[in-house]
């Protein structure tokens, strides 16, 4: 089986060229089914950041890199859950994220779009992309998916198909508002319609 990592990121802006990615997850799948989470924050300039990215993603209410701080690493765990968050130097942080994507194949919504982030990051710091060239997006997968088992349905739509509607259709119930637009959040949403396309059995988590 091919190594994946889902990932997702929540960004100050559309355009790499003007923003940077502040919040980053990767839940690797190794070959043997094995899965990893992992999430981080990264202090990033805020000048040509755009408001209506900064509201989409809560970054006010959200941002938790502690002044003098490059990156933090975020885990939870216990139940009720709680929060752990580590403090990390960028290539702590860098090395702990690269380690999660090496050799493997991106999926996300829209992956293309948290690659150019991801590749910005990386170059800017002289550290190498070691992912597959060719992410995978789940909204194509669906689509390919329904077109073959639902076309009745399909023919009967109109213009692009949002992955929402892609996600509902698969029978993937969408992120809770105060979970969807967190990279967590999204990358797991990402991970449940991809298994729900492949038929994934349930995974081992590390």
């Amino acid at each position: 089986m091919t190594t994946l990592a889902f990932v997702d990121t929540e960004t100050t802006h559309l355009s790499p060229e003007l923003g940077d990615a502040w919040e980053i997850a990767v839940i690797r799948r190794d070959h043997d089914g094995v899965e990893t989470e992992g999430l981080w924050q990264v202090r990033v300039p805020l000048e040509h950041a755009e408001e209506e990215a900064l509201r989409i993603s809560r970054y006010h209410e959200r941002f938790g890199v502690p002044d003098g701080c490059d990156a933090i690493s975020i885990t939870s765990y216990g139940r009720p859950a709680r929060t752990a968050r580590m403090r990390l130097s960028l290539p702590e942080m860098l090395f702990d994220f690269q380690e999660m994507v090496q050799d493997a194949v991106l999926v996300g919504s829209n992956p293309g779009f948290d690659d150019r982030f991801l590749r910005k990051l990386l170059h800017a710091h002289g550290r190498k992309v070691g992912w597959h060239y060719r992410p995978t997006c789940i909204a194509n997968l669906a689509e390919g998916y329904l077109w073959r088992d639902r076309p009745e349905v399909m023919a009967q739509q109109k213009g692009p198909l949002s992955s929402r509607w892609l996600s509902q259709q698969m029978g993937v119930e969408l992120p809770t508002a105060d979970v969807a637009h967190t990279a967590l959040g999204d990358a797991r949403w990402a991970k449940a319609v991809f298994d729900a396309v492949t038929d994934f059995p349930q995974e081992r988590t590390a």
